[in-house]
């Protein structure tokens, strides 16, 4: 689909104008799905998306892309689609100086991490635009949509300082808030981010809501505070740049739903980064072992770990609830432990 407009006309004084991501999404005549309105204690429909990274020719190719997810989920009836870690830093690739700035941002072969001057400088050079397109995009397509967005994370520079960000959007596009990440990596240690020391837990339509960034979800703590803070639902923006095992799937943020009684949906990015390396799958929804057929806590699961896919599950916040009555609920930590040693 192209609507014949330069990337140039959409960029002002470094910014992206909303007036013109508007204009692109108002031409791909998007019907409001009404999904939030079936909204109940045990039917709550959450999206995960496994997207696939590529370079986009034009914004509006890359705001086609994003909706075609949406609009996927939203078919399922999701009143909730979450996408991955660094989706806020595809739409770099719309700038045509982007290409020429690639290289610079390749990883050693040896360190396996970039330079990070040079990445520094990049980032921080086109982050306005990239991170405006990015945020706009998505709050427009979620009150269009009328769903809840949790838009994956952005790495750009707010205020001349480097942050790592998640963002959730309300079915009327409103900025619901943002999650910074708690457990840093060596490229987040690299660009100086100051880890962030407090994790929020969302009150929305679809349950308390707690964003855990990549590597939060793979440490107890974070997901214990967000239960005991009210969350029901635990989602992760991820990416993976190695091959996910079946003990892989059984860790980080499945583990993390057994130890609490929640749910958990994480998203992932898959193909080709541009950058030297591959990243892979698979987007899941997770739910605790009690309520399921199957004792190995997936709901939904993206049918392969390498093509860009949408997977959907329907949560029951009244059967949760049933597990932490003193009347319904049984746990047994050491025969769980003991005959189920997969998850422990």
């Amino acid at each position: 689909m192209a609507f014949g407009m330069s990337n140039i006309g959409l960029m002002m004084g470094g910014k992206a104008s909303p007036k013109e991501i508007e204009r692109v999404i108002s031409r791909l005549g998007v019907a409001h799905s009404g999904n939030m309105g079936l909204v109940s204690g045990s039917d709550v429909r959450v999206a995960a998306v496994q997207l696939f990274r590529k370079s986009y020719s034009s914004i509006a190719d890359y705001i086609v892309d994003m909706n075609l997810y949406i609009a996927d989920a939203v078919n399922r009836r999701a009143q909730l689609v979450c996408f991955p870690a660094y989706t806020g830093v595809l739409p770099a690739s719309v700038i045509p100086q982007f290409a020429g700035s690639v290289a610079k941002l390749r990883p050693d072969p040896v360190t396996g991490m970039p330079d990070m001057e040079d990445f520094n400088d990049t980032l921080s050079f086109f982050s306005d635009f990239v991170h405006d397109l990015y945020i706009n995009t998505m709050s427009s397509l979620a009150a269009k949509h009328g769903v809840y967005i949790m838009a994956g994370t952005a790495l750009y520079y707010d205020r001349d300082e480097p942050r790592h960000r998640a963002f959730l959007f309300s079915d009327s596009g409103d900025l619901v808030g943002f999650q910074d990440k708690l457990c840093l990596n060596e490229l987040e240690d690299g660009l100086m981010i100051d880890p962030c020391d407090e994790l929020k837990v969302f009150d929305t339509p679809l349950g308390g809501l707690a964003i855990l960034i990549c590597e939060d979800a793979d440490c107890f703590e974070p997901a214990k505070a967000a239960k005991n803070l009210g969350a029901r639902l635990l989602v992760s923006p991820a990416v993976f740049t190695r091959e996910r095992t079946p003990v892989d799937m059984a860790a980080g943020l499945n583990m993390r739903v057994q130890e609490n009684l929640v749910y958990g949906v994480i998203s992932t990015m898959v193909g080709d980064t541009g950058l030297g390396f591959t990243v892979e799958g698979s987007g899941c929804v997770f739910g605790p072992n009690e309520l399921l057929m199957r004792k190995n806590g997936l709901m939904a699961q993206t049918t392969s770990r390498y093509e860009p896919d949408v997977t959907c599950a329907k949560l029951d916040y009244d059967k949760l609830d049933s597990l932490e009555s003193p009347y319904t609920g049984d746990k047994n930590p050491e025969f769980m432990r003991k005959y189920l040693d997969r998850l422990y």
